[in-house]
């Protein structure tokens, strides 16, 4: 899981003179007094109220860390990591409570709820009908803290969210009044859309109905913009259906204004068809980062004027080769998986990443993953073993599954970077 997203409003200007009376010092410093409040008045009128910050929402905070598991294969059960006794378990206060069926409120039907984000402090929210779309109708929903007490604050008709969580590409994000998620009309392979939901009326609108350019993914959001992403389609020679293996496919990502429906052309690239690995942009903490690896060159990006700011070059040969899985930002380092790679955004420092010890599941050696970046702390996988269990499937069959059980712990962000494995162990990790 990958998770690992500011655009500062110019201010109206708004400047007067007024000229005193010459025969009386009292009448002029009245008129002056009057003159200034109507002024403030007018600038306050004329000056629109600055957008809120967009900010993404997470599947835990410093508290608690929230997962699901397969009960059946139409019933899932939440369980919850507790960040502060370094516990896990199933939000479930019922005496003698299986947890495996639906009179257990900590489970839930497959496709009603399958990832609740954290909103506030008391609040829970999750977007059905996103990784089993099964239904016409995706409710969004309020729990509270141990996921109980729902209560459906809005339902988009005839769509699909897709709310996974997994990084500021995948996340819904709020703006302290509404909600916005990602998904698309008629289910996967619809059309894009970017609902934007209220919670107090009810009301969903589809931000990007009107827009002309076909919207394929979110990237991120800077300050109160999101940062869309297009997708070119390239024609290869003669117009042919298929694309050879010489096309390229040109990468736009547009500024989006939620408030206004305005967009703006921010970044393109070209990239042959199919390889991905050459280039890359992430918005981190509302921050755009690109990397150019043929180039060997870091730069963040002015949202405003699309001019980049370099902050680092001479990337080694060897770093610029792989896939360039940007894991987070971790303090000041950009770090980087397959090739393990760090880079210093204030400083430009590039380095090789130490490596925690492996993780070993699914046939193969693995990094921890960040599932939480909590600043100065992150939640990780820290360790699995192996592990054996019994599924039951829709018809009652049940499967015995070799597979690997999880623990998540939460390590310093100083002992993540210099791979130091002094792991806090909370409890089991499921997904």
């Amino acid at each position: 899981m990958k998770r690992v997203f500011s655009l500062a409003l110019a201010a109206l200007l708004l400047a007067g003179c007024t000229a005193a009376p010459t025969d009386s010092s009292a009448s002029s410093s009245a008129v002056t007094a009057e003159t200034s409040t109507a002024q403030e008045a007018e600038s306050t009128a004329a000056t629109p109220a600055p957008a809120a910050a967009l900010r993404p929402l997470w599947l835990g905070d410093e508290k608690q860390y929230y997962m699901d598991e397969m009960v059946t294969g139409e019933l899932i059960r939440y369980r919850v990591a507790d960040l502060v006794n370094h516990v896990a378990d199933v939000p479930c206060d019922v005496e003698g409570c299986a947890h495996d069926s639906e009179s257990c409120p900590a489970v839930f039907r497959r496709g009603e709820c399958d990832r609740v984000f954290v909103l506030d402090e008391d609040t829970l929210v999750y977007f059905g009908n996103n990784a089993f779309p099964e239904t016409s109708d995706s409710p969004v929903v309020f729990v509270d803290r141990q996921c109980q007490n729902p209560r459906t604050v809005a339902t988009v008709t005839d769509a699909t969210f897709s709310a996974l969580g997994y990084d500021n590409s995948t996340s819904p994000y709020t703006d302290g009044t509404y909600l916005y998620c990602l998904g698309y009309h008629g289910g996967y392979g619809g059309q894009t859309a970017l609902f934007r939901i209220d919670p107090t009326t009810g009301e969903t609108v589809d931000l990007l109905e009107n827009v002309d350019v076909p919207i394929d993914l979110l990237l991120g959001a800077i300050d109160s913009k999101f940062v869309l992403i297009q997708f070119e389609q390239e024609t290869p020679p003669g117009n042919s259906e298929e694309f050879t293996s010489a096309a390229t496919q040109r990468i736009v990502h547009w500024l989006f204004d939620p408030a206004t429906g305005a967009l703006q052309q921010l970044a393109s690239y070209d990239t042959p068809r199919g390889v991905l690995d050459s280039y890359t942009a992430e918005i981190l903490d509302g921050t755009y980062y690109q990397v150019d690896w043929p180039a060997g060159t870091a730069s963040t990006l002015d949202p405003e004027t699309g001019e980049a700011h370099r902050f680092a070059e001479n990337i080694p040969a060897e770093y610029r080769e792989g896939n360039h899985w940007v894991d987070d930002k971790v303090g000041d380092w950009l770090a980087f998986s397959y090739p393990m790679v760090m880079i210093n955004v204030k400083t430009g420092e590039v380095r090789q990443r130490p490596a925690l010890p492996n993780n070993y599941w699914n046939g193969g050696a693995h990094q921890p993953s960040i599932h939480l970046n909590l600043g100065d702390t992150l939640l990780v996988d820290c360790r699995y073993e192996p592990y054996t269990r019994t599924d039951i499937g829709p018809d009652g069959t049940p499967a015995t599954v070799e597979t690997s059980k999880g623990y998540l712990g939460l390590i310093s962000a100083e002992d993540f970077l210099n791979g130091v494995p002094n792991y806090t162990e909370v409890g089991e990790y499921t997904t």
